[in-house]
């Protein structure tokens, strides 16, 4: 396949998805050799069910393997996710059995190597995905920072461990965060991208927002020309959405060919920017953006938000949030499992 092709199929449950979803994979059957270990690097946020659409469903994660199994590959299923681990986000969103079932192993992203990007250098990016060819499984969601979570993002789970909050902190804007996932992406250079749509969420997400049925399956071997497809289907400025502008602005989103036709639409984060904003105003802007705020009605005091801030800007024992120090990248809205951090506007 020499010309970059972005493949949309209206997928309506996930008992149609597998038929669907090996064809399209069959395209790129000639991407591997028999006996080569291959990283499969599904969305694996948190332990959240699998009904709740924040992690690649567990039908989309087997129909993968399979493929792999019957070309003869090797493939392992692995990611760092933002709360928990490996195994215990992949056993309560149903994973696990699948790898068990499949007799694939399951590992946890570590083992880190410094990789230089283009634009970061020092990057600690997972052995496991540096080392072996990525098959890169996403899961179409909004988020509350970078405004939509799609391919490009999925594959900052191969960065380790609490890694991926220092970053927030060292990257600083969002801009500026989303030039460092596409660093990740350009390094861990995923042989297919596979979109998870059917189901998947707006509003507030990637983890707390409200589940919403797309329809949407799709496939590419360039992430950056899927992502821009499916934001320009959902009728999305894609200069609001930071990986895709930067993308752009990089000179990474290819011509592409559709072969398939979608169109949606989709509620986003209370955060998005109305229109993009110039670099001259973003200063000023941050001062106007929604900040996070505990809710005591619904917080169970379990810190995860606290363990998690890369400012170390929350004390949940004192159910307060240093303004001063906070970046506003929402990693504590993301991970919190009881949905007790609130977004609220408010002028500093």
């Amino acid at each position: 396949m020499n010309t970059t092709t972005v493949f949309f199929r209206r997928c309506e449950n996930y008992n149609n998805a597998s038929e669907m979803l090996k064809k399209l994979l069959m395209e790129y059957s000639d991407r591997f050799s028999p006996g080569e270990e291959v990283l499969v690097k599904p969305n694996m946020l948190s332990p959240r069910r699998v009904e709740e659409a924040v992690t690649t469903h567990p039908m989309i994660l087997k129909t993968v393997l399979e493929f792999l199994l019957n070309l003869r590959v090797k493939p392992v299923v692995g990611d760092s996710p933002a709360s928990g681990t490996a195994k215990s986000v992949a056993q309560k969103a149903g994973l696990l059995e699948v790898c068990e079932d499949l007799r694939v192993h399951l590992v946890e992203l570590d083992e880190p190597i410094d990789a230089n990007g283009e634009v970061y250098s020092k990057i600690k990016i997972s052995k496991t995905a540096l080392t072996m060819k990525v098959v890169n499984v996403a899961k179409l969601k909004t988020h509350s920072q970078m405004v939509m979570t799609l391919g490009v993002k999925n594959t900052f789970g191969c960065v380790v461990g609490k890694e991926k909050s220092a970053w927030h902190l060292r990257a600083g804007t969002n801009e500026r965060f989303a030039d460092l996932l596409i660093d990740v992406h350009l390094l861990v250079s995923p042989v297919i991208t596979v979109m998870d749509g059917i189901e998947g969420m707006e509003g507030n997400g990637p983890a707390n927002g409200i589940k919403r049925f797309f329809g949407l399956l799709a496939v590419s071997e360039n992430a950056f020309a899927l992502d821009y497809a499916i934001v320009e289907a959902l009728g999305i400025d894609p200069g609001v959405v930071y990986t895709v502008a930067r993308s752009m602005d990089r000179g990474l989103v290819p011509k592409f060919e559709m072969d398939g036709s979608w169109r949606g639409t989709i509620r986003l984060p209370s955060t998005t920017p109305v229109v993009p904003v110039p670099n001259p105003l973003r200063n000023l802007v941050r001062r106007f953006v929604r900040v996070p705020k505990i809710n005591t009605r619904r917080c169970v005091t379990c810190k995860i938000c606290e363990n998690n801030c890369p400012a170390k800007a929350i004390n949940v024992d004192r159910v307060s949030i240093d303004y001063q120090k906070c970046i506003r990248c929402y990693v504590c809205h993301e991970v919190c499992p009881e949905d007790a951090i609130m977004l609220v506007r408010k002028l500093f």
